[in-house]
This record gives C-alpha cells, structure tokens and sequence, in this order.
C-alpha cells in the first residue's frame, strides 16, 4: 500500500477524538508532504494553555498540538505511534 493510500484512508477520520496517552485527541489534519498527522488535546476534555510570545510573556491561550508519523519505516503501512492512536478511537 502506497503512502498516499495511507493517507487518503486517513481523511476520514478527521474531527474524529481518540485516547491516546491516557488523553482524548481530536485529529484535526493530514500532512501529506510531511507523512504525520497532527493532533489537539481536546478542549472540552481539559485545560487550555496559555501561549507566550518570542519574549516569554503570556499572549494568548492555545491547545496542544501533537504530531505523528503516518507511515513506518518501510513506508508500507502505518506507524506504530498510529496504529496506537487508531486502537483508541471513540465512539461518537
């Protein structure tokens, strides 16, 4: 299976929340030139933090992003990291 595959199977499931790391992640995007897929901590799930400027001062409050590899070495099928986050989808 090519990694484009990979990916467009992927597609579907964004907006989608999963468990991972003992925390429930929404998939919010594919990067396809980049083989991963990026994550957010859900908000209703948790705090939000507070984002700082380049000077170090708070300026804003953003979530936590998460980004995973999509595709293992081979690039044949899916990274363990993934298969992780796929074992942990929620039902919506």
């Amino acid at each position: 299976m090519t990694s484009a595959n990979l990916h467009r199977k992927l597609q579907q499931l964004i907006g989608k929340q999963f468990l991972f790391l003992g925390e429930i992640w929404v998939l919010i995007e594919i990067l396809s030139d980049m083989d991963s897929v990026v994550l957010r901590r859900c908000r209703e799930c948790g705090q939000v933090g507070v984002q700082q400027n380049l000077y170090g001062m708070p300026n804003r409050r953003a979530g936590d992003t998460l980004t995973l590899p999509i595709s293992d070495s081979s690039g044949a099928s899916y990274s363990q990291d993934l298969m992780l986050l796929l074992e942990g989808r929620q039902s919506s």
